[in-house]
């Protein structure tokens, strides 16, 4: 054999292992979600990507759990970087929502609880709490005796601007930076999913 045909052949046996190599790295991509590069919620805007994807999530998160195969497979097929902020490490506290402070101002306190039997006040109607379709509102008891309309929207900051902004009201949350700003901020399973098929 001539040298160059050795040279093509060499050149054949480089691209096709060259290719081999990539479709082996893309197959064993991370296998788990704790697998995929952790970074804590104060980094969220200081990635050296041009552009990435930063997933607040939990493990203990029934939700996260349900999309955790879309996730999966766009860390192995998607274009974007994609960081995990897990929410369960006390480190990544400070970027809760403060949900104590919004039921305190929120919360109302609609009839009492005697005996063990729920009374609703003269003035309320179950129906308006029911029935409201921009609020989620749950009905609970508490020790103080009294039955209450738990506010359950939050109204966190879906604009944050840096990582002192954020108000991560649950998981799963994602947020896209594109040259240190945000551009897509999603909450819920839906939301989410959607950001990662785009």
């Amino acid at each position: 054999m001539n040298k160059k045909v050795k040279g093509l052949i060499f050149s054949a046996v480089v691209i096709c292992l060259a290719g081999l190599l990539v479709m082996l790295i893309q197959t064993n991509g991370p296998k788990e979600i704790k697998d995929i590069k952790k970074i804590a919620a104060q980094e969220t805007y200081t990635q050296a990507d041009k552009e990435y994807i930063v997933y607040f999530w939990q493990e203990a998160c029934s939700y996260c759990k349900q999309i955790e195969n879309v996730v999966l497979e766009y860390t192995k097929t998607g274009e974007t970087p994609l960081y995990i902020v897990d929410m369960g490490d006390k480190e990544n506290a400070v970027s809760w929502y403060d949900w104590q402070d919004h039921h305190n101002k929120y919360d109302k306190v609609i009839g009492r609880v005697e005996d063990g039997k729920e009374i609703l006040d003269d003035a309320i109607n179950i129906n308006d709490f029911i029935n409201d379709k921009d609020i989620a509102w749950s009905i609970q008891s508490r020790d103080d005796h009294k039955l209450y309309a738990v506010h359950q929207t939050a109204y966190e900051n879906q604009m944050p601007k840096s990582a002192s902004e954020l108000e991560i009201a649950g998981t799963p949350t994602m947020l896209k930076i594109k040259e240190g700003k945000l551009v897509d901020y999603r909450v819920g399973v839906e939301e989410v999913a959607k950001l990662l098929k785009n």
